[in-house]
């Protein structure tokens, strides 16, 4: 009853939405119950994965289908068109369009990643050489819970929010949890220094990573977005990019800078050139940090990001 990440009514759908169809019948030949039960359905299995929206398409249903969608809170007048409804996930607890920040993989991986991404039933995870982020529904059912092992094996390590419950057998890491930072104050600037980097930076940018360690930077992680650096005498000595994807924001990741050059304020500047990136796009930029590097909360507050209090992580082990 419910269409895979990435289904399109017609061209209709956008990254990150899901779409709401009936199989085998028209909904004038569904009773309003029923018509109600599926609808309820695909949009609790829409919330889990994280989607953005559930959209559905009313060419030739009756009036009393439609008010079928609007007593479950879909709203018509889309700017696609008026046979289309819409039911916006998007608001998270406080009011905010902030929800897909709850889940900031799995909203990627159902959207503008899907291309980057390994299934097992509703878990999803980045490849193996792109990104060590992996997306779990929430709430996640025992057979989530399975397929996350499956998928990464014992021992493996996975990012959860901090308001998962656990499983009996899985226990979090000591020591280790992030915080989530959003930027929707931030505007950022460009930097007439700053380079584009590509495929063919990839072996230097993992070398300044090896030495900064601002965390996991993949042989495919520049795939993701754009990444920018700061080159002196010939030599990449600051860098920062894009990764994680959800539905309307982009984060800024691997932002480091070679210790001989630090104190010179790259980082800095490498952080709102990107985030003038994002914001072009109309998109909002959105950071991680780990919460035992003040130094980098930080300078990323000094910036104008602020901790969002459902974003903190905490880091599993697969049993």
């Amino acid at each position: 009853m419910i269409s895979a990440p990435g289904a399109h009514l017609g061209n209709a759908t956008r990254p990150g939405e899901v779409e709401l169809r009936l199989q085998g019948g028209s909904a004038d030949a569904t009773t309003g119950r029923d018509l109600r039960t599926l609808v309820d359905h695909v949009v609790d299995r829409a919330r889990s994965r994280f989607a953005v929206a559930v959209v559905a398409d009313t060419t030739g249903w009756s009036d009393g289908a439609r008010r079928v969608l609007a007593d479950a809170g879909f709203r018509g007048g889309d700017v696609r068109g008026a046979a289309l409804r819409v039911l916006d996930l998007s608001l998270a607890e406080d009011g905010t369009p902030t929800r897909v920040l709850d889940a900031p993989a799995l909203a990627s991986l159902n959207g503008a990643h899907a291309r980057f991404a390994e299934r097992r039933g509703e878990v999803a995870r980045y490849l193996p050489d792109v990104s060590v982020w992996t997306g779990v529904p929430q709430p996640a059912t025992a057979s989530d819970w399975a397929d996350v092992r499956t998928l990464l094996g014992p021992g493996a390590g996975i990012g959860v929010s901090a308001a998962t419950v656990l499983p009996d057998g899985w226990h979090p890491i000591d020591g280790a949890s992030g915080v989530q930072l959003t930027g929707e104050a931030v505007q950022g600037a460009p930097d007439a220094e700053a380079v584009d980097l590509t495929a063919d930076d990839v072996p230097e940018m993992t070398a300044l990573v090896e030495r900064t360690k601002p965390g996991p930077f993949l042989p495919r992680t520049i795939e993701l977005g754009r990444y920018l650096g700061i080159r002196r005498d010939g030599r990449l000595v600051a860098m920062a990019g894009e990764r994680l994807h959800p539905p309307g924001w982009t984060e800024i990741s691997a932002v480091c800078t070679d210790e001989a050059y630090r104190g010179q304020g790259l980082g800095r500047r490498l952080v709102l050139a990107v985030a003038h990136g994002i914001r072009e796009r109309g998109e909002t930029p959105l950071m991680h940090a780990a919460a035992g590097n003040p130094g980098a909360i930080g300078l990323y507050r000094h910036l104008g990001f602020q901790l969002r209090d459902r974003g903190a992580l905490r880091f599993v082990q697969v049993p």
